[in-house]
Formats: C-alpha cells, structure tokens, sequence
C-alpha cells in the first residue's frame, strides 16, 4: 500500500461529487420539455384568442361597413327611379330643417336628371366610420364628367321607437372630415384634413412655383414671408386672406359640396388663388402707401399685380403677349421696367412719375404714336369707375375734383354740376370701347374716348375728352 497524498485523496473525493445520476438527469430533461411544452401551448391558445376577437371584429367592421354602402345603394336607387319616398325613409333628423332640405335635394336632383345627363354610379369611393357616425364618398357622372359628393350617416339602434335599426342619412358633420395632416415646401405651408389630400397635394407645388417665380419677376429687394394655406371644410367659404394674418390664405374645401373627381384642382379655384397671391407679393414690393388714396399709384399698382397673375399662369413657357398696360411697357422697355416702376411707387405720385422711371421720358416728350402704342382703355375704364365710387362715399370731394381740369373753366363746371346730381352717382359706370390720342397745335395733348351708356333703353354713346396736365389726365368734359 503506498502512501496518498492530501491533494490526491481530495481530487478522488471531487470527482465523485461532480457525477449525477444519469436517471435525474433524464427525468430534469423531461420536465423541461414539458414546461417548455406548456408555455408554448398557453401562447398558442392566446394567439389563436386573440386572433379570433380581431377575426370576429373585423367581421362586424365589415358587416356594418356593408350596411351602410347598402343604404347609400338605397338612396341613390331611390334618386334614380324619382321615388321621394323611399328617399325620405333614409332620412333622419330631430331637424325639420334638416327634412326640408332634403326634399329640396331630392327635387334638385330630379331636375338635374331633366336637363343634364346624369349617371348614378352608385361607386362609393370612401367610407369612413367613426363610433356610430359613418362618412362616405359618392360618384357622380354628370355630362360625362365625374364628380364626387360628402354624405353623412348615423346608425340608429334600437330605441323602444319602433322605428327599424340601421344606418339613416343626416345633417353633415364637417368635423368628422379626417385627421389634420401639414404639407410643407420651401417657401410654402399647407394644413388640411384627409378628405383634401388631393387638393392639397395639387396646389402645393403651384403655391411654392408662384411665390419663387413672383418674387424673382418683381424683383424682390427683401424675402416675403413664408405662405401658409388652411383648406377649411366650410360652407359658403369664399378663398381670402385671414383678418388677422396677411400670408396665411383661407381657402374652401370643394368636397363641401360637389367637387369634380378629376380634377384636384379645378381652374376657377387655382385661378382665385393665383390671383390673391399675385397681389400680396405686389402689396408686399410695393408697401401699402401706394393704395392708401384713389390716385394714379392705386391703379398702377392693381396692373401690375394683373400682369403678375398673368404671369404666373403662364408657368415657365416664354408668354403670348401682354394687352395689359403693364405688359405692354415690360415689352417695349425690357424687364427692368418692373423694378423701375416698384422704385417710383412710393408716396402718391401722378401718372407721369412712372411712365418717366420706365421709358426716361415724361409724358409730355413722348410722341402721340408712342402714346397710342399703350393700351389705356384700363386706366379710363378705372377713372370713370371711380368718380362712382367717389361720389357714393363721404368727404371725398376733393378727391372727386381732382380728377378734373380745373384750370379750364367747362372742366371745372362739368365737375361741379355731377358733384351735386344724385343721379350721376348713383348711375352705372360706361364702357370704354375706343381711345384716340391727339395733340393741338398749343403743344396740349387730349385723349379722346368714346363711352357707352348702357340703360333700360338703347345704349348710349358719348365722346368725352381728357387733358394731359400736371402729369396725368384730367377729364375736360
């Protein structure tokens, strides 16, 4: 027997401890599994739970989407065939307003079938539901064109009434018109609700062209602000300036009331906008001092935002040309005219002050072939137009008698005799329809104009004269 050492003994004694019993360890696995096993049974059983709830959700979804497409396929059938009861059945409101209307709408609709081609699609091209209220979006073909329409809905349940379940038509909810989204470019800020996503998506790189190519054509010394829109589902809105924020457009959704399908963006909407951004860049080169009084700055300044919406529908093709006076001095003195004539906006200066900062010549130098090649119908059309508005209003009959030759002693008496006839004021302005230039052997320069009066009668024609002096016309008779 040889001698062992501690660490030896030890070492045995370790090694025996570390071993397990391999029927443990079995029954250890086993357990595990089964665990394992469990876990994954209970997940599957709340999986298959939960998608069963989210199945059987959906399903109702559907189901009650269903039924309100099957009562706007009612109404529509009941539109189609003229039947004012079936349609009245859908109705639904504590409003006798409300009812009213709806027979209103019935009718107008028959008479649109009367006169225009009329195509009930029945193609409803959005539902939403939200609770008990539901919002869908109607196709309409009128004239082969295709429109879209907002209905509104809420479904009834049972009440103890007797009156049947189900989805019944009611006044709008301009609330529920989708969530509020915000557009952004460079310059340019649209906010809106779903509903107008077309919309806003159309206008948004007209706004940002029209402010980019407006302020670069006016020559901008100092960068407007940034423009923001705000489409509103209201009715009756007309597209304005917000009172209290000059750069902020308020502009109507179409969608409250029939809006084309095929057109985000119709002309007569882009055109509105177009033409109030024109001025407001105008405005904001120009400064308010310009039309702060009905002098010569105001109507230069009201041509010039003209020529500038006229621009700017024109996009980036070379444009046909201008009749507008303001075009028509871009064209013989280049496109410097513009910054030259905004320079020589400030205060209230006659008309000469600007003809001068454009051409270098006042216009007592310039010949009468020169003046004949400018369109003046607009400035005289403005003039008469304005003794109207001059005489409607009170303390302006200064501002009235400065629009005549006073030096003349038939101006003067012409002045003064319309200044106390009622009927002269209250009469309707005439049309301009021809201007001829002329100068006497004096060296005086006259505008003739030929006006017609339009009446309950024949129309009347009258030639009228204004003399160039103190560097404008003044009207001689």
């Amino acid at each position: 027997m040889g001698i062992r050492l501690d660490w030896q003994v030890e070492s045995e004694q370790s090694e025996l401890r570390a071993q397990e019993d391999p029927e443990a360890q079995r029954r250890r696995r086993v357990t595990q599994r089964r665990f394992i096993m469990l876990i994954i049974a209970i997940g599957s059983l709340l999986c298959l739970a939960v998608s069963l709830v989210i199945w059987r959700l959906q399903q109702v979804d559907e189901q009650f989407r269903d039924s309100l497409v099957d009562t706007v396929e009612a109404e529509i059938a009941a539109l189609k065939v003229g039947d004012l009861d079936a349609f009245m059945r859908i109705q639904r409101s504590r409003s006798s307003a409300f009812l009213i209307e709806q027979q209103r709408e019935f009718e107008l609709y028959q008479q649109l079938k009367q006169s225009h081609r009329v195509q009930f699609t029945a193609n409803v091209l959005d539902v939403a539901i939200d609770d008990l209220t539901g919002r869908v979006v109607v196709e309409e073909i009128i004239d082969g064109v295709p429109y879209k329409v907002v209905w509104y809905y809420w479904y009834y349940e049972p009440d103890g009434s007797g009156e049947p379940s189900g989805w019944r038509r009611v006044p709008d909810n301009l609330a529920f018109w989708g969530e509020e989204r915000t557009l952004r470019t460079t310059h340019t800020r649209i906010r809106y609700q779903a509903l107008d996503e077309d919309l806003a998506q159309a206008l948004s790189p007209r706004l940002e062209d029209w402010w980019t190519r407006g302020c670069a054509l006016l020559g901008c010394a100092n960068t407007p602000p940034a423009l923001h829109v705000e489409i509103v589902a209201q009715p009756a809105a007309t597209v304005a300036w917000k009172p209290d924020n000059a750069w902020m457009l308020i502009v109507p959704s179409p969608l409250v009331s029939r809006a084309r399908a095929d057109v985000p963006l119709s002309t007569d909407l882009e055109q509105s906008i177009r033409r109030l951004v024109a001025a407001r860049l105008t405005q904001h080169v120009t400064g308010d001092q310009a039309t702060a009084t009905p002098g010569d700055a105001a109507w230069v300044v009201s041509e010039l935002e003209r020529w500038l919406g006229n621009r700017l529908i024109a996009g980036h093709a070379t444009p046909a040309a201008d009749p507008t006076f303001v075009g028509q001095l871009v064209a013989q003195y280049g496109p410097d005219a513009i910054p030259a004539l905004v320079s020589s906006l400030s205060g209230d200066p006659p008309l000469d002050q600007f003809i001068h900062a454009v051409s270098g010549v006042s216009l007592a130098q310039m010949s009468v072939e020169q003046l004949n090649q400018l369109d003046w119908r607009g400035f005289f059309q403005w003039r008469v137009r304005l003794e109207r508005e001059l005489l409607a209003q009170p303390d302006t009959n200064q501002h009235f008698l400065a629009l005549y030759d006073l030096d003349r002693a038939d101006a003067a008496s012409n002045a003064n005799v319309r200044l106390q006839d009622p009927s002269y004021a209250a009469s309707e302005a005439p049309q301009v329809t021809a201007i001829g230039i002329t100068r006497d052997e004096n060296g005086d320069t006259f505008a003739v104009i030929e006006l017609v009066h339009s009446g309950a009668g024949e129309p009347l024609t009258e030639t009228a004269f204004w003399r160039l002096a103190s560097g404008t016309w003044k009207r001689v008779s």
